[in-house]
């Protein structure tokens, strides 16, 4: 479902591979004031975790990717409704980013669900930091793989017709600033 559409509603995507401080930007926007949506994938991967068999993306992708899919497009219906400025910590594209990289195709129904999807045609693209990176049970990867990831996310964006905007290296509150003068 895609929920209508207030006139006001700007929702802005943050993306890049995993480690490169997406979640501490998300965390600092929404501590100025701005509402944010948080990773879908982390929460995700904590409630399959507790659960016996839970889908996990390192063991079914597409089984993962469906449940984010359906996150996602949650989120971003709430920010329809809600109207106003928003930020995600990644969003729909992403996932596409992520099946591409394994080698898989990114079912059409997919791809029809985010034309109809109103995200900003501006987002802004964390590159790696391999000074921040590091791994947790929720980031398995090596940060070669997290390089590859962000590689196959910035193509998926670019072909859907994004204009990225990469956030330079610098402190957080830096970071901040950057994206709100960017909007």
């Amino acid at each position: 479902m895609i929920a209508t559409e207030t006139a006001t509603t700007r929702r802005y995507i943050i993306t890049g591979g995993p480690g490169s401080g997406k979640s501490t930007l998300i965390e600092a926007l929404e501590t100025l004031g701005q509402r944010c949506y948080p990773e879908v994938s982390r929460e995700l991967i904590r409630r399959e975790a507790r659960r016996p068999g839970g889908v996990m993306p390192w063991n079914d992708l597409e089984a993962f990717a469906r449940l984010a899919f359906a996150e996602m497009l949650l989120q971003h219906d709430h920010a329809s409704e809600a109207g106003g400025l928003c930020f995600f910590d990644r969003a729909l594209p992403d996932i596409f980013g992520y099946l591409r990289q394994r080698g898989l195709d990114i079912p059409a129904h997919y791809l029809e669900t985010h034309a109809r999807c109103r995200y900003q045609r501006t987002a802004f693209i964390l590159p790696p930091w391999p000074e921040i990176y590091v791994n947790d049970s929720e980031r398995p990867q090596t940060l070669a793989e997290a390089k590859a990831l962000h590689a196959a996310i910035r193509k998926v964006y670019e072909s859907l017709g994004y204009e990225l905007i990469e956030v330079p290296k610098m402190p957080v509150k830096a970071r901040c600033e950057f994206v709100l003068g960017n909007l």
